[in-house]
């Protein structure tokens, strides 16, 4: 911690009315959760080893009162004593003795107050929380409709009911001079030929001031750009402009380097003295949403209607496939989650070749160190603001809260260059929500975004026409599997699709005691663990048990019941994936439901388990999202002796250069047997070309396996070979 600021000890209780405090404190940790301090000095075994979250109820409907003593700073020597906090979950108060100094609603607004005049030493600092906000509308996510509190929290199918609350980010006494940097902005224009970049800063200072104001520029090599120098005359507002010339840009990964630049401004006083200084990194980009090929075409015929949306992705001139995932928080409790939990996930993400990931709506918005690393691994970012398959209130208290929460987030990350879109939430026009473009608060966020981020672009929510959620599961409802219902589709996008998978068997005995393990059962803690009716939509989400024995049998083992579960994930995502590539440049975007879980589940459509576990399906996923792949598109997962097997052959390529053609060869593995089947010489592929080849037709035969392989070479090239199992029917279904 810098030396100018003091690390706060804090202590937390409980109360029914906030006039009265607590009668029992225990230590609290910060930033973190109230729900985690308490259960620590009760001896409670962590939630999620137990997943007794039925005890934390209580917790909900009190006041939270956080207390620590100011420290005794008899000489600041003309300095400011500020209270800073990166947010505060969710409507809280700040008390200096007896006076309150502050009230808010809003988590993500950050938090200065400066104590000089209303403080003393020793004295105590209180922050006290509300009970968690309730529309009073029912249980469950609608209770969130009033606020922006994320709605996850609430219950989701793959997150348990336990609402966080607390001091979640981190939270410091800080020493300013009475002279400093209040504030610093910035924009910037990339010109349409990307020759030049136009940068505007702006600082606000704490008053007015003398001295002198000092800027830099300063590239990756620590080069100086451009700079200024400025002798202030009693004034709080400075602004400075400059041009870069022939600018290193920022590139999602596998599309150019991740260049950045660093900001750093200066405030000196009248004698040269060293005021205050921040530093801020840089990545210049150009990024908008265009038609997707063809869309414009969509109804030709009169009386015209509205066009699908724009959802092709354009960085830098140069239109980018998106693959990717859906994020989700890495913790029910955010508080607790910073870059040690955010580092391997996303590297794991980056290893799949994935360009983008959607930050859901359901979830509370990272800390600044998840973006910090997406900037340096070039993954980009598409932030739904916290909203979430609710019809969110139209009161002014609401929409004003909304306001300043969105304006909050926006002025944090829109200085990185990984974030290219801005979302008004997930579902939101969807029957279940019921909202529309004339919402006002989709009005509101398109503003605020448009007034403080113009240039990057906006959508109202996901999906909106023409863009795909769904399928979540192997076979659906009317027993369609995955592969025909893609294969038969037209979305210009897919931003949800998933197919479920149980955790190991590792993960699975730590979580569910032997004596239940096997045969799983519909209730108790396979039902807990969304074993069983996680989704409304199918009793047997997520472990999908009657999915299971229609192609393999009912298993004789739990762990034969997870081989075949995340064998069914891992090639049916590995199909989707593929299929949505097939589609392009029509498709532009292919991002699975969903990468990441918030706590350790039985089953469910993640392909990470808690909290850095990977699926097979993440291997599978890692295949199909190769720049450059040898694929197949194949109309179903089983088959009987007898059967005409049949693939189409394709080459995928999406990355930004030619290769050249070469020989693919096609194998079938049945058993030890492996047979030459087809082969394809293939010309030249060009930047983001795909080619489609032959069909391949073998008669399947009798096997004493329960899956066979198609396996694809290509010659020089085993980087773009291909593998996909397939089961093997004994009898017809």
């Amino acid at each position: 911690m810098p030396l100018n600021r003091y690390k706060l000890e804090w202590k937390v209780g409980y109360t029914s009315d906030p006039s009265i405090l607590p009668d029992k404190w225990v230590n609290a940790s910060v930033p973190g959760a109230v729900q985690l301090d308490w259960a620590s000095a009760e001896g409670w075994p962590h939630f999620w080893q137990d997943g007794d979250v039925g005890r934390y109820a209580w917790m909900e409907k009190v006041y939270w009162v956080y207390e620590t003593t100011l420290p005794r700073l008899e000489e600041l020597d003309g300095k400011r004593l500020f209270f800073v906090s990166g947010g505060v979950d969710y409507r809280f108060l700040v008390r200096v003795g007896d006076r309150t100094v502050h009230g808010q609603e809003g988590m993500f607004r950050r938090v200065e107050l400066d104590l000089t005049d209303v403080a003393k030493g020793g004295e105590t600092l209180e922050v006290v929380v509300f009970p968690i906000p309730d529309s009073g509308l029912g249980e469950g996510r609608i209770e969130a409709s009033h606020s922006v509190k994320p709605a996850v929290s609430y219950g989701w199918d793959f997150h348990p009911r336990l609402v966080p609350t607390g001091i979640w980010r981190e939270t410091f006494l800080e020493l300013r001079s009475a002279q400093h940097i209040k504030e610093l902005e910035f924009d910037y224009v990339v010109e349409d030929d990307f020759s030049v970049v136009k940068l505007d800063i702006s600082v606000e200072l704490s008053c007015l001031a003398s001295g002198v104001f000092e800027w830099s520029l300063v590239d990756s090599e620590g080069e100086v750009v451009d700079g200024e120098t400025v002798n202030l005359d009693q004034q709080s507002i400075v602004d400075g402009a400059c041009e870069v010339h022939d600018p290193d840009l920022w590139w999602p990964r596998g599309y150019g380097d991740q260049s950045m630049y660093f900001l750093a401004v200066s405030l000196h006083g009248e004698n040269g003295e060293l005021l205050d200084t921040k530093r801020r990194r840089i990545g210049f980009r150009s990024c908008r949403l265009v038609m997707n090929e063809g869309a414009w075409e969509e109804s030709p015929e009169m009386p015209k209607s509205r066009s699908v949306a724009a959802m092709t992705l354009e960085v830098n001139g140069k239109r980018i496939f998106v693959k990717g995932s859906n994020w989700v928080a890495p913790d029910v409790f955010p508080g607790v989650v910073g870059e040690d939990a955010y580092r391997p996930l996303l590297e794991k993400a980056a290893s799949c070749h994935f360009n983008l990931l959607r930050c859901w709506g359901g979830s509370a918005v990272g800390k600044p160190s998840f973006f910090e690393q997406c900037d340096r691994l070039g993954l980009m970012v598409w932030q739904d603001f916290p909203l979430a398959c609710n019809c969110y209130s139209e009161s002014p208290e609401f929409l004003d809260t909304l306001g300043q929460e969105a304006a909050a987030i926006v002025k944090q990350l829109k200085g990185h260059p990984c974030v290219v879109i801005w979302c008004g939430g997930n579902e939101l026009f969807n029957s279940w929500s019921g909202m529309t473009d004339q919402s006002k608060a989709i009005r509101l966020l398109n503003k605020k975004c448009y007034e403080l981020d113009p240039d990057t672009p906006f959508l109202p929510t996901s999906p909106i026409m023409g863009v795909g959620h769904g399928g979540y599961l192997f076979r659906d409802q009317l027993g369609k599997e995955c592969f025909e219902v893609f294969q038969t589709a037209r979305n210009s996008a897919y931003v949800e699709f998933g197919i479920p998978g149980p955790a190991s068997v590792e993960k699975l005995r730590s979580l569910i005691p032997e004596d239940q393990l096997f045969p799983p059962r519909s209730e108790g803690v396979w039902r807990q663990r969304h074993g069983f009716g996680a989704w409304e939509c199918d009793e047997g989400s997520w472990l999908c048990m009657d999915t299971v024995e229609r192609y393999f049998g009912r298993p004789e083992s739990i762990e034969e019941l997870v081989v075949w579960g995340q064998l069914m994930q891992a090639e049916g995502l590995k199909g989707l994936y593929e299929e949505a590539r097939r589609q392009k440049p029509y498709c532009s975007m292919a991002i699975n439901w969903c990468f990441n879980e918030p706590w350790p589940a039985a089953a469910n459509n993640s392909i990470i388990s808690w909290p850095c576990e990977p699926k097979p399906a993440l291997r599978a996923v890692r295949q199909s999202c190769r720049p450059t792949l040898a694929s197949a598109r194949v109309k179903r997962f089983s088959w009987k002796a007898g059967d005409l097997f049949e693939a189409e052959l394709w080459m995928l390529h999406d990355g930004p250069n030619s290769v050249k053609g070469d020989r693919v060869e096609a194998y079938l593995r049945f058993g030890d047997d492996e047979s030459f089947v087809l082969g394809w010489y293939f010309d030249a592929l060009e930047e983001g070309e795909n080619r489609v080849g032959p069909v391949l037709r073998f008669r399947v035969p009798e096997i004493e396996e329960q899956t066979f392989k198609l396996i694809l070479r290509v010659e020089g090239r085993p980087d773009w070979n291909s593998e996909y199992d397939f089961c093997f029917l004994a009898r017809a279904n």
